[in-house]
């Protein structure tokens, strides 16, 4: 697997379902094809766990399986091999996800003015919300001054210029040449 898909694999399963992901992915790749108990030897991850996160794989089309069925039992084992031809469209709609996100919140910063106390982890308030307390904070009842949400807007915006361009939406803004 390429390198670079291998980062994007590894990013996308922490998003997923944190370092167990991780570790049974990584286990996957070393051995190709295994089953679920040959997982949880590796990784030291109990199998529920392992079983979750190859369905979690498997449900985003990152991981498929086999099943063969022992004629001495007649238990079935599932062989769990990974599947990446749909990684890059996976990839692709989380970060659309993420922009809508993000292009929503930003929205939401600039049609509304905000108020704060100043307190960190007080809520930030609109106006309507800040007028039922009498512009007095709900937690600490200090004065509520109106709260200056620039660096906020400007870091959404930042990412949002970011991430259209990784999705091919806007264009690379051209460097200014210096005299």
């Amino acid at each position: 697997m390429a390198r670079r898909k291998n980062k994007e694999l590894l990013e996308l399963a922490l998003d997923m379902g944190g370092e167990e992901a991780v570790e049974v992915i990584k286990a996957l790749e070393k051995k190709k094809e295994s089953t679920d108990e040959e997982l949880a030897e590796i990784t030291g991850i109990r199998v529920n766990t392992v079983r979750k996160v190859l369905y979690m794989l498997y449900d985003q089309g990152l991981a498929e399986f086999k099943r063969i069925r022992d004629k001495e039992t007649g238990w079935y084992y599932y062989y769990w091999h990974l599947e990446t031809k749909r990684l890059p469209e996976i990839i692709r709609s989380k970060k659309m996800a993420e922009l809508k996100k993000l292009r929503e919140m930003l929205d939401e910063e600039t049609s509304e003015i905000y108020y704060h106390c100043g307190t960190p982890g007080h809520p930030k308030l609109t106006f309507d919300e800040a007028m039922e307390y009498e512009f007095q904070c709900p937690i600490c009842g200090q004065m509520l001054m109106q709260y200056d949400n620039t660096a906020v807007v400007e870091e959404l915006r930042r990412r949002i210029e970011e991430l259209e361009i990784e999705l091919g939406l806007r264009k690379k803004p051209r460097k200014k040449k210096s005299n």
